[in-house]
């Protein structure tokens, strides 16, 4: 359990950083569209891409700090609640990249996205059980 909510706490924490790498319109064109060939549509930021992407990236700094914390707490129930958040963000996520490759709104690089969401499910749901 420990394991679980370290690696995926060290993973959302590092994951930050390479996301306030996308406010660099290059590196996000070269990232999503040209390596990992995730999105059809050129990266491209404006304001508000700009603003959602800065909270993203706050926001997983978090996640992945409360996992790391969470990791060294001596209370089981906290750590059964944090896997279970877990679960429910790469749920979501999972969800939506789904939904965006039914839409036709993502491109074959999306797989790697899928690959890496059912990675962490299954290691949660393992981890719990």
């Amino acid at each position: 359990m420990d394991t679980f909510l370290n690696a995926i706490g060290w993973w959302n924490f590092f994951g930050s950083f390479i996301m306030l790498g996308f406010l660099h319109e290059p590196f996000g064109h070269n990232i999503l569209n040209k390596w990992t060939k995730i999105f059809f549509v050129k990266y491209k930021l404006n304001y508000w891409s700009r603003l959602w992407l800065f909270w993203a990236a706050g926001i997983n700094v978090f996640f992945g700090a409360i996992n790391i914390y969470g990791s060294k707490w001596h209370f089981i129930e906290v750590k059964h609640f944090l896997i279970y958040s877990d679960l429910l963000a790469y749920s979501i996520f999972l969800i939506l990249v789904l939904w965006g490759i039914a839409a036709k709104k993502l491109a074959a690089g999306a797989a790697s996205v899928i690959a890496i969401f059912c990675f962490w499910l299954a290691w949660g749901i393992f981890v719990l059980n």
